[in-house]
């Protein structure tokens, strides 16, 4: 990543070194408070440079690249998250090297230890020879910075911890070419660790979140449908916070291919807390369809675990569409029930547009709900439609789209597959709202297409 340079450059990099670790205390008054002012400036560089970027790995080899080019000839930065442990580091002169590794694969005694203490620590290495290399390996885990350090000639590493939030999560070490120390600029490198620190945990919090987002969403909206023989599938899965990647409606589909439950639903809420929310609705219902498979028991079941297990002041209010979906020779057969969501759909092969008629109280509400199921017999090439009220609620300029723009959509399109249906009323949502804020949204398809005999 970075070239050995020239003469002039090594004459540069050394005078923006002395700038800022160069002895302060026989300096006259205004040479200190020049001193002063170029740290202070350099420290917030620093942390707005390293805070800016929400990729862990990219975010420590800047660190790395800026402490080499401004203030040291090496550096290395240690940071745990979560069961990873993170390492880059370099030489001035040298490329950077990056390391990932579980923390249970073992770090180096000393290393390990100033982890544990949180304490700022320096360390004279020996002159040469095998104790040399050992006191490089404590501190160092990767050989090859180990030697470039080495070759260096490094007398003195200064191991710096990065505390925030009343916790240790990492390390910073640094150290000088031969000749250079770090003199009495100890408390200026405690403030440097503390504004790193600040920023890499800002940094960590963001990646971690987005893991967890990440885990959310593709257990709750699944790309990969399964292939159930005479059935089309087609799915729609629209978030409110695009920045979040997820959010409180859910798709799912289980079960053998004669006899499936989809579960269409949309919990109260946005973001990360109303997705775990409808995680743990969607295990409610796939358990239950383990001792029972009527979508009204599966429903009423979900609803008696969610009150039961609801928070003091929760909003976990939910609605939600369970069918059970059974081919019976040319006919597919669906039971379903309704807990307080918008009416399935279904669009017959010539056109004709019906509503699954059934209602329910929303779930979370109440306990000792019972739900009602309706019967519904699809023929080859009708389709069922279940949506979240993300679809009818979405704001235009001067109104919502509504059930009457829903079912325009939808004309003209029977006997078509079903990602046929769900684009045009995806297409006709997304120009209704334009760039306007708008609620999670859902859609889910099913069309009858049984196989000749």
């Amino acid at each position: 990543m970075r070239n050995g340079g020239s003469n002039r450059l090594t004459t540069s990099v050394r005078e923006r070194h002395a700038r800022l670790l160069a002895e302060s205390r026989s300096a006259e008054p205004r040479a200190r408070l020049a001193q002063a002012s170029t740290r202070a400036e350099f420290l917030l560089r620093l942390s707005r440079t390293v805070s800016a970027i929400q990729n862990p790995q990219r975010a420590l080899e800047t660190l790395v690249s800026v402490l080499l080019e401004d203030m040291v000839d090496v550096a290395q930065v240690v940071v745990r998250t979560g069961q990873w442990q993170l390492v880059s580091g370099a030489v001035q002169g040298g490329s950077v090297h990056n390391t990932a590794s579980r923390v249970v694969d073992g770090t180096p005694a000393d290393l390990e230890n100033a982890l544990r203490r949180g304490l700022h620590d320096d360390v004279v290495l020996p002159k040469s020879g095998a104790p040399r290399r050992r006191a490089l390996a404590a501190f160092l885990p990767d050989p090859e910075l180990a030697a470039e350090v080495d070759a260096l000639g490094c007398e003195q590493l200064a191991v710096l911890p990065l505390t925030a939030r009343g916790r240790s999560f990492g390390v910073l070490v640094i150290g000088r070419a031969p000749g250079f120390g770090f003199g009495d600029a100890q408390n200026f490198l405690d403030d440097l660790a503390a504004r790193v620190a600040v920023g890499l945990d800002a940094t960590l919090v963001v990646a971690e979140s987005r893991y967890v987002a990440s885990v959310l969403r593709r257990s709750l909206a699944p790309t990969d449908l399964p292939q159930v023989p005479g059935l089309r599938l087609a799915t729609y899965y629209r978030v409110a916070h695009q920045s979040q990647e997820l959010g409180g409606d859910f798709l799912d589909v289980h079960g053998a291919d004669d006899d499936l439950i989809l579960l269409c639903g949309d919990v109260a809420g946005k973001g990360v807390e109303a997705a775990v929310h409808a995680k743990r609705i969607r295990n409610a219902v796939r358990t239950a369809s383990h001792v029972d498979r009527s979508p009204g028991w599966i429903l009423g079941l979900t609803n008696t675990v969610l009150v039961n297990e609801a928070e003091e002041f929760s909003e976990g209010m939910a609605t939600g569409v369970c069918a059970r979906l059974r081919p019976d020779g040319d006919r597919l057969r669906v039971d379903l029930a309704n807990a307080g969501h918008p009416p399935a759909l279904l669009l017959r092969a010539d056109g004709t547009l019906e509503e699954v008629a059934t209602e329910g109280v929303a779930l979370a509400l109440l306990d000792g709900v019972t739900y009602t199921e309706a019967q519904v017999t699809l023929g080859p090439l009708d389709s069922l439609l279940v949506y979240t009220d993300g679809v009818t609620e979405a704001r235009g300029v001067d109104d919502l789209f509504g059930d009457r723009r829903l079912r325009d959509a939808l004309r003209g399109f029977g006997g078509l597959p079903p990602s046929a249906l769900i684009e045009s009323v995806a297409v006709a949502v997304s120009d209704h709202l334009g760039e306007r804020a708008h609620d999670d949204i859902a859609i889910f398809a099913v069309q009858f297409s049984p196989e000749p005999s």
